[in-house]
């Protein structure tokens, strides 16, 4: 009788991370190379940012010393992360921020999913606009054009976020429409905005819209950049829902209509959990997108947190600028890696077993 064939035992993770990486003398002299590579560049930004490192903000100790200059920091961190907000009430942003991500935190647990989720949402952009604007409950008015830093950009990705999903939804659902004039209209409006750059929303926002519009129907200019920022969001994501639908097969329509659903029940409660449940991971990089995004208003003079930094960067401190964009990049890590990971956990929670 002929002996079974044994499978073949499970190989540990070093096991495997040795077989691949010195399997052979070719791939161990390259593998050794790049790890010599890796340790000597390690070496060099520790030594750089640390070893050889100023921290007290002096520009001629800066000048003198041959590692990061981390002073710039200390000088400039308040101008680059809270913007020209007056400085007696920088209070103000500082709180706003931390009442807009605590109710978007909130928002995003899956028991606040639906109208409470909403609610928080709402809560934190009108407790953070409250905040920055003033006027009232004794606060003292501040325009919007001293608006920047992290604040600023916290709000436009929430704001373009916020209505960018319904909208998208929205758009995703007339593309598939039957009605003629209702998907000639999505699919216009989606490969319109998809193929201009967002530079040129922000450009049309800015600086054209205000002048084809009479004098008393001119929106605040950061609203206009908000509403295309948002315009730019919600056409992405209607192509990423719009995928998702189309997942949903069709035993699932003819399933509903036999227990009785109305379309709209069908829709609410069988169709769109299942195309969000599938679309979770590109929704999450979306939105991890449109956090980097936000950046580009600097560009047409609106000081989010990139704005701010090239603010802050005068002629005296302007050599150091490497650090202050350690800085931001570090910000904007932190933000995409909690969203990245807030993805993963929502893929995990709704996975089907």
């Amino acid at each position: 009788m002929p002996e079974m064939l044994k499978p073949p035992s499970a190989a540990t993770l070093p096991e495997r991370w040795r077989k691949t990486l010195f399997g052979d003398t070719p791939s161990a002299v390259v593998s050794s190379l790049l790890l010599l590579g890796v340790v000597w560049a390690l070496w060099q930004a520790i030594r750089w940012g640390v070893f050889d490192a100023v921290v007290k903000p002096d520009v001629s100790l800066c000048r003198a010393a041959d590692g990061a200059c981390w002073g710039v920091l200390v000088e400039k961190a308040r101008l680059v992360l809270l913007g020209r907000f007056p400085q007696g009430e920088q209070w103000r942003p500082i709180l706003g921020s931390l009442a807009l991500l605590g109710c978007v935190g909130a928002a995003a647990h899956p028991r606040c999913f639906g109208r409470v989720g909403l609610v928080l949402m709402v809560a934190g952009v009108t407790v953070f606009g409250v905040l920055m604007a003033g006027g009232i409950l004794g606060l003292t008015p501040v325009g919007t054009d001293l608006w920047g830093g992290l604040p600023l950009t916290l709000l436009l990705a929430v704001i373009a976020l916020l209505l960018g999903v319904p909208i998208g939804i929205a758009l995703a659902l007339g593309r598939r429409s039957k009605l003629p004039a209702v998907k000639w209209l999505s699919t216009t409006y989606i490969e319109l905005v998809r193929g201009l750059p967002l530079i040129t929303l922000l450009f049309f926002g800015a600086f054209v819209l205000p002048v084809l519009l009479p004098a008393q129907w001119r929106l605040d200019p950061m609203l206009r950049i908000g509403i295309c920022l948002t315009m730019f969001a919600a056409a992405y994501l209607a192509e990423v829902f719009r995928g998702g639908l189309q997942a949903v097969t069709r035993g699932q329509y003819e399933a509903s209509h036999a227990l009785g659903l109305s379309k709209w029940q069908t829709l609410t409660r069988v169709v769109l959990p299942q195309a969000l449940r599938i679309t979770i991971a590109p929704t999450a990089s979306l939105f991890i997108g449109t956090v980097k995004d936000t950046a580009l208003v600097s560009i047409v003079n609106i000081y989010d947190l990139t704005g701010t930094l090239k603010l802050a960067m005068d002629a005296e401190w302007r050599p150091y600028s490497v650090e202050m964009y350690i800085m931001v990049s570090a910000i904007y890590l932190a933000i995409g890696l909690s969203i990245a990971t807030y993805g993963r956990y929502l893929e995990r929670r709704y996975a089907l077993k």
